[in-house]
């Protein structure tokens, strides 16, 4: 079952009490009818209302038997036919034979007078459906086409048709003319004052004031009231001025909702100060100041109607202005591009806000030519102001790459972009571009060439000492000795391993940087895998002491060994050879602590954060064969355990690497 389909269904069996309006006008125009329970209730509203209304216009004084300059049933028909659909048609067709039989027309006269009737509010909501007219006239063309299609077009139908059966009737009191212009006169007021009341307050989604709203309203309301009551029903009807500051208030801060409840308020008391004759407009009969009052009321009505709708149209192109630029600032901070504009002539900058967070800067503080250059790094500032001059002379497109240096003195890469916008005359007039920060791609660039660097240097050493000692064994095997063969097969095998050990880092590396190494924790006795780890590897000559203490902690098997194979290998590099290492497994609280200690020439104090960092090898390093991607491997697999790695001083000499893991994992 659809969405829609079941809010029908709930509609039919009574379970919803009420819509809320964008729902059920979404409702209505996919299936403009209404539940089978809800029917009888908006049938009876809609025929009561009818009858009410039709009987109190014909009973004024200034009616002319059927006939009246006030006639709230159009309105009223108009508006049910609109928001509940052509089904509700027996009701205005009901409404308008009871009021019009029960006011001194025979049957068969009120009878014809309720198909004008009827006609006239299907026509008008057929002609406002072919328009795609929205019944909370929040467009300018909503109100238009009310005005022209409804309360102009077709009330002239039913207008036609009750004054040509009166006519033929016998029962018209007037000239054809002027019951036709009384009748079609009435008809569009109740178009423009009742319609726009009912259609507004009943599709648009339920009001939910806050109380300093709420009690604006009332306030303003009151006001109006009494204003109008000031005006219109103790002959103050010079003074109608008053009311227009009130009812500008009303829709500059309601917007449709004020307009349409300010006009219908001021019209009902004006109708009424015209009906009693304390609103003397003209000097001519009561009928006469009524319609002349109405014209009045008319052009007042239609003024607000357009006002409100042009304030709502403005509202709704600033939401949407809004949401348009909250999603272009989105997918700037995104994709880490902020744009920026720059006014030649007056020298003024405006940047979006994730180019301040690009800079690194306070939005609040604003930004200026001169402040924007000195946030570039020193090195990289007669390049920008080159290129922004040489575009400022060619008008061409630009684009560089240059650092930026934040207030805390981190340095970022930008790459800017940008193109000259030129006056009618040519002359340059402002410029507008975006820089992104590249940060990251710069170090992905840098890793790249890293990599490309060890591999090419890293392996070739190793893989020129294989070639060359194969090469021996193929040309001179016959001829070497029992002990020099042993020895290059020796230094076969150690440069083997020295191409297995950095291959597997560099696999590790790029699983890593996929996030496809995966982890499983398991408790592991701990100081037994050293054990086991340090017998399998080969020590180069170096002895290798091993004091492990049987921890249990959970661990990744595989990880630990290769933090454990990375610190010895690192041990033995940097140590002359016959060099004892010590390598030490024991708690440490609610952890446990790995230590590989050597007796080389150790780590200088500015180096120890940097030696962990990916090919930072520090430059007392440099001659030693290495990628820098052992410790830097260590240091990732011990915060994969939650754990951490570092170097300090050994107090017997040279360095202690250590790392620390949780006995548990959370």
């Amino acid at each position: 079952m659809t969405v829609t389909s079941e809010y029908l269904a709930r509609l039919d069996n009574g379970s919803l009490p009420q819509l809320d309006g964008h729902l059920a006008e979404a409702i209505r125009h996919r299936h403009p009818r209404i539940g089978t329970v809800l029917y009888p209730l908006v049938f009876a509203a809609a025929a009561g209302l009818y009858i009410g209304a039709a009987k109190l216009g014909i009973e004024l004084p200034v009616a002319h038997g059927v006939v009246t300059p006030v006639w709230a049933p159009t309105g009223i028909a108009l508006a049910a036919v609109v928001l509940f659909g052509p089904r509700v048609w027996p009701a205005v067709a009901i409404g308008a034979l009871v009021a019009n039989a029960t006011s001194g027309a025979s049957l068969p006269v009120a009878a014809v007078i309720s198909i004008g009737n009827t006609a006239e509010a299907l026509v008008g909501a057929a002609l406002l459906r072919r328009v795609a007219f929205d019944p909370r006239l929040q467009r300018i063309r909503d109100v238009l086409a009310l005005v022209v299609l409804a309360a102009a077009g077709s009330t002239a139908i039913a207008a036609t048709n009750g004054v040509t059966t009166l006519w033929v009737s016998g029962n018209l009191s007037d000239s054809y003319g002027a019951g036709w212009f009384l009748w079609w006169s009435g008809d569009a007021m109740g178009d423009l004052i009742v319609a726009p009341l009912l259609l507004l307050w009943l599709s648009a989604p339920f009001w939910k004031p806050r109380r300093t709203e709420l009690l604006e309203a009332l306030t303003l309301l009151g006001l109006i009231a009494g204003v109008s009551w000031f005006v219109f029903l103790h002959g103050y009807w010079r003074y109608p001025h008053l009311l227009f500051p009130l009812l500008v208030w009303a829709s500059l801060r309601f917007f449709q909702r004020g307009a349409v409840t300010g006009a219908f308020v001021v019209a009902a008391f004006a109708i009424k100060g015209a009906i009693d004759g304390t609103t003397p407009l003209g000097g001519g009969s009561a009928t006469e100041v009524v319609q002349l009052s109405e014209g009045l009321l008319a052009a007042i009505i239609v003024s607000l109607l357009i006002l409100g709708a042009a304030l709502s149209e403005r509202k709704a192109a600033e939401r949407e202005l809004h949401r348009e630029h909250a999603n272009l600032a989105e997918a700037q901070e995104l994709a880490h591009i902020g744009s920026w504009e720059w006014n030649i002539a007056d020298n003024g900058i405006s940047w979006s806000d994730e180019l301040f967070r690009i800079y690194g800067l306070d939005p609040a503080h604003g930004v200026t030519y001169g402040t924007y250059l000195e946030h570039i790094h020193q090195d990289d500032r007669e390049l920008v102001r080159d290129a922004l001059t040489h575009a400022r002379e060619d008008t061409e497109p630009f684009s560089f790459e240059h650092r930026v240096v934040w207030p805390d003195g981190t340095v970022r890469w930008v790459h800017g972009r940008g193109r000259v916008i030129v006056d009618a005359s040519g002359e340059p007039e402002r410029m507008v571009g975006t820089s992104q920060d590249i940060t990251d791609a710069k170090g992905l660039e840098q890793l790249r060439e890293n990599i490309l660097a060890t591999v090419s240097h890293e392996l070739r050493t190793p893989l020129t000492s294989i070639l060359g000692f194969a090469l021996t064994l193929k040309e001179r095997s016959s001829g070497l000795v029992e002990t020099t063969r042993t020895e290059i097969v020796g230094h076969l095998l150690e440069q083997s391993r020295r191409l297995d050990r950095l291959l597997s880092d560099l696999l590790d590396l790029d699983r890593l940087r996929r996030g496809s190494f995966g982890s499983e924790f398991r408790a592991t006795d701990v100081g037994a895998l050293v054990r086991q780890v340090v017998a399998d590897l080969a020590h180069d000559g170096h002895p290798v002491e091993v004091r492990a203490q049987p921890v249990v902690a959970e661990i990744d098997a595989s990880m630990l060994e290769r933090i454990v194979e990375n610190l010895l290998a690192n041990a033995i590099k940097h140590t002359p050879p016959e060099t004892a290492v010590l390598v030490r497994v024991e708690p440490a609280g609610e952890a446990l602590l790995i230590a590989v200690d050597d007796s080389g020439s150790g780590v200088p104090e500015h180096a120890r954060e940097a030696v962990f960092e990916l090919f930072n090898r520090g430059a007392a390093y440099e001659g030693v064969p290495g990628a820098g991607v052992g410790l830097a491997l260590v240091a990732q697999f011990a915060a994969m355990h939650g754990g951490r790695a570092w170097v300090e001083d050994n107090p017997s000499g040279g360095a202690s690497f250590r790392v620390e893991l949780p006995l548990r994992q959370r």
